[in-house]
């Protein structure tokens, strides 16, 4: 019979009949008096032949499966209600013996639960009510399934034991009903030695109580320990069922480097404010993110509109409102000048000098920053502009001055090189140490003028004049040039160590004298 119930096209036919068998059997036999209460419309009846399920009904069969079947069901519902009932396998036994029944009740957490037997020569009627999952949760449970279950349990319990997170569950009214090792540890760590294990202590004030299924917004909150140490925790909460599970994670580091980037900063942010030169800084999409104060003095942007992140290209088109940019009739060529700007700017060769309609000098720097910014610097160079500028006129007017003088003049500095000469002098020794690619020091300068004159001591002397680091009056000398003009020379000390030399030649040249053997044959 076992066997044909693993088809479930006969389990109706097999059920059916062994109920008229038995209800056969109950017409033959006298039974024993049944219990006073009638079961339940919704109760599970099992009736057993011996050890082997032999009938059920309709709230009992739909809670069997054909793989059931195959199991030791009698055991199992024995086990099952000695859990409810301890003296329930002691009373059976006894009805089993003398042919008696009897009803036990129990009231448990879910609702009363009640089983009553009815035993007559090895048959036996059990009736349970008030347990609608008895066989499909206890009593048939395959094995393999109660593996995997038991498994996966203490995955999640070692997994929950073992996690760094701080967990723990708070019921409807708030009060702490579960925790896992982590909250256990912090408690240990925050509370004194005498604390009570449980209920463990509060950590975290002021939680929020969730809906099933509602994320609460996180929330983070400090804890000081008893080492007088704080630390920050980022508390996530969840509503599960009536409770609410609250998730928090150690976000000391994170509130460190928060404060570091916070003081660093104020600290650039002063630094910044104290520059004369104008900072603007351009996120990787082009938009304002840093400025200082310089900035708007030296563009006239207005600190509300920089404050409202521009884009690159509005604040470039800003400045050309404020006529603060070099004037460009073509706007194409205007639009292509910004992008070259920005590219430029990326590789960090961005440099340029703006004139601008006012008069003023402004040199534009870009440079690139991480994340793919770009930093552009913008300095006020007109005072140094205007200064070079004077600096070259007084240098031009210098030079004419001397260019106009008839007195061949030659200034070497300090070290010994020639740093300054007129036309006069080019003129007269035929060269122009401005041609010269490298600098002509005093050893040179009286090399040259050695070949073009005779044989004096002179030269010497001027060397060690114009070397010389001590203090230094102006004397003069003379000299014959190899065309027979008499050369006059003065030596004249300067300021800072330089030294003026001056030659004076006639301008009627002198015919060489005769050499010594033209003049014996002469005499001769």
């Amino acid at each position: 019979m076992t066997a044909l119930l693993f088809q479930p096209a006969f389990f109706l036919f097999a059920a059916g009949l062994a109920t008229g068998l038995l209800g056969c059997f109950a017409l033959r036999k006298s039974r024993p008096s049944p219990p006073t209460s009638a079961p339940a419309p919704s109760a599970q009846i099992f009736t057993f032949e011996g050890e082997e399920l032999v009938g059920v009904n309709a709230p009992a069969r739909a809670a069997l499966s054909a793989e059931d079947l195959e199991q030791d069901t009698r055991k199992r519902l024995i086990q099952r209600l000695a859990d409810i009932f301890p003296q329930f396998p002691r009373a059976l036994d006894i009805a089993m013996q003398e042919s008696a029944a009897f009803e036990l009740s129990e009231l448990t957490t879910s609702g009363p639960v009640s089983a009553s037997v009815a035993c007559d020569a090895g048959h036996c009627r059990i009736t349970v009510s008030g347990l609608p999952n008895l066989m499909a949760s206890r009593v048939l449970m395959d094995r393999d399934v109660s593996e995997s279950v038991g498994q996966e349990l203490a995955i999640l319990q070692g997994t929950v034991a073992t996690s760094p997170t701080v967990i723990w569950r708070e019921d409807r009214v708030g009060n702490i009903d579960w925790v896992n090792a982590s909250y256990v540890s912090l408690v240990e760590q925050f509370a004194p030695a005498d604390q009570e294990a449980w209920p463990p202590r509060r950590l975290f004030e002021g939680g929020q109580i969730a809906a099933p299924g509602e994320k609460a917004h996180p929330r983070r909150s400090p804890l000081t320990l008893k080492d007088g140490t704080t630390r920050w925790f980022d508390i996530t909460s969840f509503g599960h069922g009536n409770t609410t599970l609250h998730y928090a994670c150690d976000a000391s580091k994170t509130v460190q480097a928060e404060e570091s980037l916070r003081n660093f900063m104020q600290t650039l942010t002063q630094t910044f404010a104290a520059l004369p030169i104008g900072l603007a800084i351009f996120d990787r999409s082009r938009q304002l993110q840093l400025f200082n104060p310089a900035l708007m003095d030296l563009t006239n942007l207005e600190p509300e509109w920089l404050a409202a992140r521009p884009t690159l290209y509005d604040t470039v088109n800003r400045l050309r409102e404020k006529r603060m940019l070099p004037e460009r009739k073509d706007f194409n060529d205007w639009r292509a000048k910004i992008n070259e700007l920005e590219k430029l700017a990326v590789n960090g060769t961005y440099m340029e000098t703006w004139i601008l309609p006012s008069g003023q000098t402004y040199k534009v720097t870009g440079r690139p920053h991480p994340e793919g910014a770009v930093a552009f610097l913008i300095e006020d160079i007109s005072a140094e502009v205007s200064l070079t500028r004077k600096f070259r006129r007084e240098l031009e007017l210098s030079q004419s001055m001397i260019d106009s003088l008839p007195e061949a003049i030659a200034v070497f500095d300090a070290t010994g090189n020639l740093a300054l000469s007129n036309d006069a002098y080019c003129e007269l020794w035929g060269t122009d140490p401005e041609l010269v690619l490298e600098q002509t020091g005093i050893v040179d300068a009286t090399r040259l003028w050695q070949t073009k004159s005779l044989p004096t001591p002179l030269w010497g002397d001027v060397r060690e004049f114009v070397c010389h680091a001590g203090d230094r009056t102006e004397w003069y000398g003379s000299t014959d040039l190899s065309d027979g003009r008499q050369l006059s020379c003065r030596f004249m000390p300067l300021a800072a160590g330089a030294t003026l030399v001056g030659f004076t030649a006639p301008d009627d040249a002198v015919l060489p004298l005769p050499k010594l053997p033209e003049l014996a044959s002469l005499n001769s």
